[in-house]
């Protein structure tokens, strides 16, 4: 999870930097994304905090080489991300935030849990869920992800799958996010997150919100990057595929992430003068290269980022026996 991009010097100061902020409360988040054991992350803490460090890193590095959003989309826990690239959150705030989200999880005593992915949108699979089993995430109009009971959603799931519909669980920690199993969560976050966020600050018209409906934007609870705010991201459902409808049909989209989890929703929900970029590949030998290519498909798009921010500056006088690289252009 991140550990290639380190190489990047902007982005290694930036884990350092959360690095110095989570190793105090026990939590090595170096070790949380460089270590190759899965299982890391069957802690939900170390997943949270693993994916903010990365957004992190990323926001950092992409804002470097001159890379500024016209708006900003949070899926879920992304959202933490948001507050970060629109500027409300410090880093140390964000990464507080979600240590925050992951210690509320775990310290609460929820429903042994399952969430899900099922090829179906909202519309399709709502009325198709038993009444124990909620649509936690409307992810587009093929795409959706349930939470619920263990048990049933396993039930469920096999359920659909008979049907031929695409259904798979997915990692969760045993716990159904995005439901009403969720809430008993809410007032350990809230608490927790009033210490990290005292002054709220409010979020810009970049930022749109994928936690809140759009005929409630304009409550003062909308407004702010509070602890009100970010809590009510944690209980209620992902409205990812309404907000996702407003992002206009010639915009380049940069998916800020450790893994690009979002491309095939954002490529069949999206038409096809949307230019889709992950700046991150699971299972890719090397993301450094990937990032590279993302950087380039960004030129590609029209942007001007500025490769040279990449690296540390040259010093001045380089040594005598620096190989020239004039003979290797053509």
């Amino acid at each position: 999870m991140g550990a290639d991009l380190m190489k990047f010097p902007v982005f290694a100061e930036a884990i350092k930097k959360c690095d110095a902020i989570l190793r105090p409360r026990g939590v090595d988040i170096i070790n949380i994304l460089t270590n190759k054991d899965k299982t890391i992350f069957d802690n939900i803490l170390h997943s949270f905090v693993g994916i903010a460090a990365v957004q992190i890193g990323l926001v950092d590095l992409i804002t470097s080489i001159g890379i500024v959003p016209d708006n900003i989309i949070g899926h879920s826990v992304g959202e933490l991300g948001c507050a970060y690239a629109d500027g409300c959150f410090t880093a140390e705030q964000m990464i507080l935030s979600a240590y925050s989200r992951g210690l509320a999880s775990i310290e609460t005593k929820v429903i042994y849990g399952s969430m899900a992915a099922v090829g179906l949108g909202y519309d399709d699979v709502k009325d198709m869920c038993p009444s124990d089993i909620e649509v936690a995430c409307h992810n587009s109009a093929d795409s959706s992800t349930i939470s619920g009971p263990a048990d049933s959603m396993k039930e469920f799931v096999a359920e659909l799958q008979a049907k031929q519909i695409f259904a798979k669980e997915v990692p969760c920690s045993n716990i159904p996010y995005h439901s009403r199993y969720i809430a008993p969560a809410g007032p350990k976050l809230l608490a927790y997150l009033n210490e990290v966020i005292p002054e709220p600050k409010p979020r810009s018209r970049k930022w749109v919100s994928t936690s809140v409906p759009r005929n409630k934007w304009s409550t003062a609870s909308a407004k702010l990057s509070s602890a009100e705010y970010h809590t009510n991201n944690l209980l209620s459902p992902v409205l990812f595929e309404e907000t996702a409808r407003m992002i206009p049909k010639d915009a380049v989209t940069i998916e800020i992430a450790p893994h690009g989890l979002l491309q095939a929703i954002l490529r069949r929900s999206l038409g096809s003068g949307v230019t889709n970029i992950a700046l991150t590949q699971r299972g890719h030998k090397d993301n450094v290269e990937v990032l590279l290519q993302a950087i380039g498909k960004l030129y590609n798009a029209g942007l001007q980022p500025n490769i040279a921010r990449l690296y540390p500056p040259v010093e001045y006088p380089v040594s005598r026996g620096t190989p020239m690289i004039s003979p290797s252009v053509r």
